[in-house]
């Protein structure tokens, strides 16, 4: 990978982060149906950047690989975001 990939998925990780981490916040502070927010809105973030992926990869930019690295890792992290966010 370039410099600049390199910065570019680091920078698309550190979104997605902060946003699943404002998520698990949210799970945590709010009352047992705060639950759902998670439920629905990781496949939604997940299925985001699985769009950004498949549209670049038909528009034939290099940049697809980001999109596919981190598409695949939010969804190897699904169940671990679900578990920590009922642990509170």
């Amino acid at each position: 990978m370039t410099k600049i990939t390199k910065i570019h998925l680091t920078i698309i990780s550190l979104i997605n982060m902060a946003l699943i981490l404002k998520m698990i916040s949210i799970a945590w502070e709010g009352n047992d149906k705060a639950i759902i927010l998670v439920i629905f809105s990781y496949p939604t973030l997940t299925l985001v950047n699985a769009l950004v992926w498949l549209t670049l990869r038909l528009l034939k930019r290099p940049e697809f690989k980001i999109y596919k690295i981190t598409t695949i890792g939010l969804t190897i992290l699904f169940i671990p975001t679900l578990i920590a966010s009922t642990m509170y």
